[in-house]
């Protein structure tokens, strides 16, 4: 599961476009799933928070507005209205309390920013406010306490008291950067031979706060036209109509915590399946597999309920579920952790090649029976 790339601490002002759409998913969900509100009570304010904390980022931000209808007026009219949406900035409070062992260690203030939204916002003001803040820099660098309490803390300026809190998406010590104790990715001695019948064995440890997660293999590989490159060795960047693509592999989606760690096995012949079923068979495309990154995405128990509970399918005549964990308000607050990194990785122009987390493919005999089973697909050694 690919989602909510946060934006980077480097450029605070400028939202990955999928972070915005992630907001606004997420918003959706918790306007749309709740029952418990009257919202044709005249003016009575509601705040809905939405906030997802990444430690591997350096700067996070909480979305904090108003949902309520004015009984006289038409809910298009009152939605454009920036008044109607967000709290007065200058008169709400927003601050992160960090509690360890029952002492309040720190608390980090939560400023305001707006955004301007691509292509405007439709029926909705065309920004987008946020509070943000910063991790802590530890040693010169920002870092989240994972045993530390993080406590959301808002005061509108209607007196309403909201509050969440969580524990951050600990770093993970089994994954490449510190391999043992607890687990390993294949080797990449040579490349990864994905025809082997015994598959690759996968051996991790969740980090710590992790209630569920999500683990793929994103394979990568060149295509390009037949008509532009002699057969034999591999074809040069410069190829005309040469293109680098890649293709998500489901390993396990949305998994319970397995405790003290999980070893699975994955196999190229289900990898050359997805391939098959995926790409299109077109005789003058040829294709050449480069390699594989593994991919993990963590979550913490509010947000693994949150998914599970908004997915859930009832019948027509059940209410709709949901679910928030800020008292006093609706809303997410809750944590993640994705790696490899995003943004910082993607930074990288050599990446994925140059990723820790990225397996060269082996060739030749290393996809065999890709080009045996499959030859429509055109895969080159």
């Amino acid at each position: 599961m690919n989602f909510f790339d946060l934006p980077s601490a480097v450029r605070p002002f400028r939202f990955h476009p999928r972070t915005l759409g992630l907001l606004a998913l997420v918003v959706g969900f918790l306007t749309a799933c709740s029952t418990d509100v009257d919202v044709n009570a005249p003016w009575k304010e509601q705040t809905i928070v939405t906030c997802l904390v990444d430690p591997n980022q350096a700067v996070h931000y909480i979305r904090i507005h108003k949902a309520y209808l004015d009984p006289n007026r038409n809910a298009l009219v009152v939605a454009a209205i920036r008044d109607s949406l967000y709290h007065d900035p200058s008169r709400t409070k927003v601050w992160i309390e960090i509690w360890k062992n029952g002492v309040l260690r720190d608390s980090l203030a939560c400023t305001p920013m707006d955004s301007v939204l691509n292509g405007g916002g439709g029926i909705f003001p065309d920004t987008l406010r946020l509070y943000r803040f910063s991790s802590p820099l530890v040693g010169g660098l920002p870092r989240l306490d994972s045993s530390a309490e993080h406590r959301l803390r808002i005061l509108t300026p209607a007196g309403q008291s909201l509050s969440a809190s969580l524990f951050p998406i600990g770093r993970n010590n089994s994954l490449p950067g510190g391999l043992p104790p607890g687990g390993n990715l294949p080797p990449n001695f040579g490349g990864l031979n994905w025809s082997a019948n015994q598959g690759h064995q996968v051996a991790f440890t969740l980090p710590a706060n992790t209630s569920r997660y999500n683990f793929s293999i994103r394979a990568y590989y060149d295509e390009w036209c037949a008509d532009s490159v002699p057969p034999g060795p591999p074809p040069h960047p410069d190829t005309p109509g040469l293109r680098l693509r890649s293709i998500e592999w489901p390993i396990t989606t949305n998994g319970l915590n397995p405790g003290l760690g999980l070893i699975t096995r994955v196999f190229g012949k289900n990898l050359f399946s997805l391939l098959n079923a995926s790409l299109a068979k077109e005789p003058r495309t040829h294709r050449r597999l480069r390699g594989t990154l593994f991919h993990f995405y963590w979550l913490d128990e509010p947000f693994g309920t949150y998914l599970e509970v908004t997915n859930s399918s009832p019948s027509m005549s059940d209410v709709k579920p949901t679910f928030t964990n800020v008292t006093n308000g609706l809303g997410l607050f809750a944590g993640r952790r994705e790696w490899p990194d995003p943004i910082m990785d993607a930074q990288n122009p050599g990446y994925p090649f140059s990723s820790r987390f990225y397996r060269q493919a082996l060739g030749g005999i290393g996809t065999d029976s890709l080009r045996l089973k499959y030859p429509d697909l055109n895969f080159q050694p």
